[in-house]
């Protein structure tokens, strides 16, 4: 009789374990390349029903699947990357207990007695309290440790969906909650259901439907403000698998070349002197023109036949460190100002706790030369060539179009667009381009700019203040595009409210968490009372 009642129990839960899995690679989906956005808020709401009002190890294991399920496939490019399954492994469990804590502590929330029963007060409740600290989770794994990974985060989700204006009022972080209230609903309708409350069913169904539907009215203002410049993007192009392009980077000025000529290519397409800018990727330089004549000449040569100052990516190595550079490289001048990225990757870019790490695998000697933070503004100004004036672009490279705060920061700078130089080239044909093309769509509309993506093998696109690509180059071909691109100087409700409702999520997050365990620990309390007596 034991063993049955063990299997049964064991039976159970691989069956939930399976169900949140399930539910993870849902959630999983919904992001590029697949694009299923609609089905983000259907896994959210399953797992959010599979963790209400149980115990913590329960949820616990739950949002470990959960998590297993959405970022095992989401964080795939890893392993190309790598060559090996290790860092995959790693961050996919490492994002996986953030997963972990918010179905744990949703278990304890959702268990407040203000949020049981079936009326609609605490229907109500129970979604927005599993909302809000969703995205209390989302917010902590996007900015902490080492400046956190956005990567997954549920807004990134939603290039196509018809909720994505509501980015330009709440930010990634408010869209991402509109899409945990969603799934949150979802949870409650099918509850609902199962307990044959038609109404009740009925209206959380409507408001689901309504959360992620009702978006696409509000107004997002796309209308160039200060006229538009012509801008050039190149996609010089390296190779289709990780290793050869690593070779090719290796091999010194091939990079350079493929870029130059490339940008040889666009001038001979288009009229003498109408260019304002062009636009080369992160590490589209393999040797430093500011450092390397050879270099430099390719450079020039090119900028002499554009007409126009070029973005340059180069990487500086200065007192045994590196840093990751975009240049501004003027016809006649030669190298000027530079953004140096602010924001390394921790363990892609450079190492922490490398002496420790060491001791457990070798790979961390990968990357010899760790790669510093930049410092200062977040902004280039260049001087556009056909229109004869100053523009400022805010920047941001590679990894940084995930990060709101420092897009806000260029844009509070003046930035007029925004342009992302950066190399896909070590990630293959894996889903890294088009996961970094999406986040660049969702943050054309938080900041109500343009973004001119650039990458070395693609994707490579413009972008419109209403996220929608006017122009895409294909990829893993050498090539170049010119569009007329809108400059921009009004801030959107989302960058004027800045940090602010990220510290806000994070307290209502805590408070809430803190009172449920409170709550538990006081029920706890009261029946070793009654046991007593």
């Amino acid at each position: 009789m034991a063993r049955r009642e063990r299997e049964r129990r064991w039976g159970a839960r691989l069956a939930w374990w399976a169900w949140a899995s399930g539910c993870g690679l849902a959630v999983s989906a919904g992001f590029a390349p697949l694009g299923a956005w609609w089905a983000v808020p259907l896994g959210l709401g399953g797992i959010i029903a599979a963790t209400t009002q149980v115990t913590w190890g329960s949820a616990g294991a739950r949002g470990l699947f959960f998590g297993l399920g959405m970022f095992t496939p989401l964080f795939h490019f890893t392993a190309v990357s790598m060559g090996n399954a290790l860092g995959w492994v790693s961050l996919t469990v490492v994002e996986s207990l953030y997963l972990v804590a918010w179905a744990m502590a949703w278990s304890v929330v959702s268990r407040l007695p203000v949020l049981r029963g079936e009326r609609a007060r605490a229907m109500a409740g129970r979604a927005l309290a599993a909302a809000v600290l969703f995205g209390g989770v989302e917010e902590l794994r996007s900015s902490w440790p080492w400046g956190g990974f956005p990567f997954g985060r549920l807004a990134f989700a939603m290039a196509d969906a018809p909720s994505l204006p509501f980015a330009a009022y709440g930010g990634s972080l408010g869209l991402s909650i509109l899409v945990a209230l969603t799934g949150a609903c979802v949870a409650e309708a099918v509850g609902a259901a199962r307990r044959l409350r038609l109404l009740q069913t009925i209206t959380a169904a409507t408001l689901a439907s309504a959360l992620i539907l009702a978006p696409v009215a509000l107004p997002v203002d796309s209308v160039a403000q200060d006229g538009t410049i012509r801008v050039g993007a190149v996609q010089g192009d390296v190779a289709d698998s990780a290793r050869a392009a690593d070779d090719a980077f290796a091999r010194a000025l091939e990079v350079t070349g493929n870029h130059a000529q490339a940008t040889l290519d666009l001038a001979g397409q288009e009229p003498a002197g109408s260019l304002d800018l062009v636009v080369w990727p992160e590490n589209a330089a393999d040797l430093d023109p500011r450092t390397h004549s050879s270099a430099a000449v390719l450079v020039e040569h090119a900028a002499q036949a554009a007409g126009a100052p070029v973005l340059v990516g180069a990487v500086a190595y200065e007192d045994e460190v590196r840093y990751n550079d975009v240049v501004v490289w003027t016809p006649g001048e030669g190298a000027g100002q530079y953004y140096r990225k602010h924001r390394p990757v921790p363990f892609g870019e450079y190492i922490p706790w490398r002496q420790a790490l060491r001791r457990l695998t070798s790979q961390v000697d990968r990357i010899g030369t760790d790669m510093v933070a930049g410092t200062g503004p977040v902004t280039l100004t260049v001087h556009a060539a056909a229109r004869d004036e100053d523009v400022t672009v805010a920047m941001g490279i590679c990894f940084e179009v995930a990060y709101d705060d420092i897009l806000r920061q260029g844009v509070e700078q003046g930035g007029s667009l925004i342009v992302i130089p950066t190399n896909n080239a070590s990630f293959g044909r894996s889903t890294e381009a088009a996961q970094q093309l999406a986040q660049g769509r969702v943050q054309a509309v938080v900041h109500g700019r343009s973004v001119v993506q650039v990458s070395t093998v693609g994707l490579t696109g413009v972008i419109t203040p209403k996220g929608v690509v006017v122009q895409e180059l294909e990829p893993f071909t050498r090539s170049a595009l010119a569009a007329d691109v809108g400059l921009r100087h009004s801030l959107t409700v989302a960058d004027r409210l800045g940090a602010w409702p990220g510290r806000v999520v994070l307290a209502v997050a805590a408070a809430l968490y803190l009172t449920g365990i409170l709550c538990c620990a006081h029920e706890q309390l009261r029946r070793r009372r009654r046991q007593r007596h």
